[in-house]
């Protein structure tokens, strides 16, 4: 086989950028290939300089991304030991925090990530001590709680997730050694949609470039897609990139469309905030496919409705796995797929389950779970990463002593001799921690900070279990990690990057797309035309939309929600 055959499944413009020494702002419209060339370039560079120690850096917005471009990676037979995949978060851990801790006064005597679960106890519990009714959630809301909020971490020597990124800035930014040291271990680093790109994240890379401007540096997005500008999305311009970088860049745009009908692509770029000339170049691109809208139906006769659209698409063959169905946010998720589960009794859904444990790859004990709950899959090389940031979390974060003799490997047999218990999922994870402990000879009493976030790991589970009535059997745990199958039900959020051949949206309504609550009432047009661009680009050959009534907002003065005008405004013959 040839060193680079792999690159012969690029079209012409993915391999050019592939090949190419260039660094690259990329426009990456719609199912024109994004993951495939950012895979195949870091494929690529990995072989070429095989015997090199440089890392090869793809940092995505999600944790899932970064795990499907180095699933990708292993299915192509690429050995991935100069690669690094993973959220600017577990980069600034990895690179930044962990090495030149004691480099920050904040964080040199010592430090505890705290995630989302304990972030907002401490927020719920301020708020109460000040006396201000109701839950507040969002620290820019209010100075005082803000204040008081981060003096608490200051005082429990703990950092969040913003932390993890301000504390980084300030040690790449004020110690020149620190960037130096860390960007002349890299040899490329590429951007997955820069639009929702944190103006941290810019800063902390551009100051890498800064002292190593030989480091190759791709950034690849799609302006249309930025729906994460709540949540500090910065979708920069090439100019204003060009300002914090001093490197040349090349512009270029994938513009061929290999997943959506010319119909659908049609109907998707009226929405477009920054026109592209995207343009469909799929084997199918001149079907016609099913394009339809309702605004017509009361919200009670939604879920029937499209349980028929849902029997008629399988009867036409369908897989389950090319179906989708979206909403603006979980609270219209959730009721709506647990009706739809009790009148299609015999389908599969992979929707959205509350599970005891939450996702959080920065906890050392959700990755204990993790191995002990998942098995073998062909790829020993995940596994063993898994482990390898195991002991890096317990050695780094939490100061444990990690014996010389210890390794992945010892982390795996450790874990994966603790024998299941039918009964209790919970009381495997503290056996298979405890078998860890063993093999390590940790005494979890000498480490105050693991022995608190361990107490706060369960606190969560059994606050899950008692708020929602989960089971947590070892059955029920290992569905927490289980990959699922059949149709999707999520957010538009959660879908973005993905592809079905039939999608499905509802409650596409003023007020929810965008939400109020972050909008205002005053709705951002552009927001809205993002998030419908995003949605309705996902889909192949058929699209259902609908704007459902029967809601009414809440105040002194109720008055119905109403579809979004920008889908009214729109042609779906």
């Amino acid at each position: 086989m040839e060193p680079y055959s792999f690159l012969m499944k690029l079209n012409d413009k993915q391999k050019e950028i592939c090949l190419s020494d260039d660094n690259f702002i990329l426009t990456a419209c719609p199912g024109s290939g994004k993951t495939r060339t950012i895979t195949y370039r870091i494929a690529y560079l990995a072989q070429k300089y095989i015997t090199s120690n440089l890392l090869n850096i793809a940092i995505t917005y999600t944790n899932r991304a970064a795990d499907e471009i180095e699933a990708r990676l292993l299915d192509l037979g690429i050995d991935t030991s100069n690669i690094w995949t993973g959220t600017i978060h577990s980069f600034c851990l990895q690179f930044i925090i962990r090495p030149y801790a004691n480099y920050h006064a904040s964080l040199s005597k010592g430090y505890r990530i705290i995630d989302e679960y304990i972030r907002d106890e401490y927020i719920k519990n301020i708020a109460k001590d000040l006396k201000i009714k109701g839950y507040i959630d969002d620290l820019k809301s209010n100075p005082l709680i803000r204040e008081k909020y981060y003096d608490l971490l200051v005082q429990n020597k703990e950092i969040d997730f913003n932390l993890i990124l301000s504390y980084s800035y300030e040690l790449v930014c004020n110690y020149r050694f620190i960037a130096e040291n860390i960007s002349h271990i890299i040899r490329s680093i590429h951007v997955d949609e820069f639009q929702d790109t944190n103006e941290l994240q810019y800063l902390i890379l551009s100051c890498l470039i800064q002292k190593n401007p030989y480091i190759n540096i791709l950034f690849v997005g799609d302006t249309n897609q930025a729906i994460y500008t709540g949540l500090g999305g910065v979708a920069k311009t090439a100019n204003e990139i060009r300002d914090l970088y001093p490197v040349h860049f090349t512009e270029k745009c994938l513009d061929g469309c290999y997943r959506s009908t010319q119909r659908m692509v049609d109907l998707y770029t009226n929405f477009e905030v920054s026109p592209t000339g995207v343009f469909s170049v799929a084997e199918y691109k001149d079907e016609l496919g099913t394009i339809m809208y309702d605004n017509n139906i009361n919200k009670d006769d939604l879920v029937v409705k499209i349980g028929e659209i849902l029997k008629s698409e399988l009867v036409r063959g369908i897989p389950e796995s090319e179906i989708c169905i979206v909403a603006p946010t979980w609270f219209k998720i959730f009721p709506f797929a647990n009706h739809l589960k009790k009148i299609m009794p015999e389908t599969e859904f992979d929707a959205p389950d509350i599970s005891p444990i939450k996702r959080d790859p920065l906890n050392v004990f959700y990755l204990i779970s993790k191995l002990l709950f998942t098995r073998y899959n062909g790829h020993i090389a995940g596994r063993k990463k898994v482990a390898t940031d195991i002991l890096n979390n317990l050695n780094m974060d939490f100061g444990v002593l990690i014996p010389d003799y210890a390794d992945n490997y010892l982390v795996l047999r450790a874990i994966n001799s603790t024998q299941a218990d039918q009964v209790d999922g919970i009381s495997a994870i503290k056996r298979a921690i405890k078998n860890l402990w063993h093999s390590l000879k940790i005494n979890i009493e000498d480490y105050p900070s693991l022995k608190s976030t361990y107490i706060d790991f369960f606190n969560k589970i059994d606050g899950r279990i008692k708020q929602f009535s989960l089971s947590f059997d070892y059955v029920s745990m290992e569905k927490c990690f289980k990959e699922r199958k059949g149709i999707v039900i999520n957010t538009i959020h959660g879908v973005k990057g993905e592809e079905y051949t039939t999608m499905i949206g509802f409650s596409l309504l003023h007020g929810i797309i965008p939400n109020w609550k972050i909008t205002g009432e005053a709705i951002c047009h552009d927001e809205t035309c993002k998030l419908l661009y995003v949605m309705c680009s996902r889909a192949k050959k058929n699209l259902y939309l609908f704007s459902e009534n029967g809601y009414f907002t809440r105040g002194y003065n109720p008055k119905p929600y109403t579809a979004t005008k920008e889908l009214q405004m729109c042609d779906f013959n």
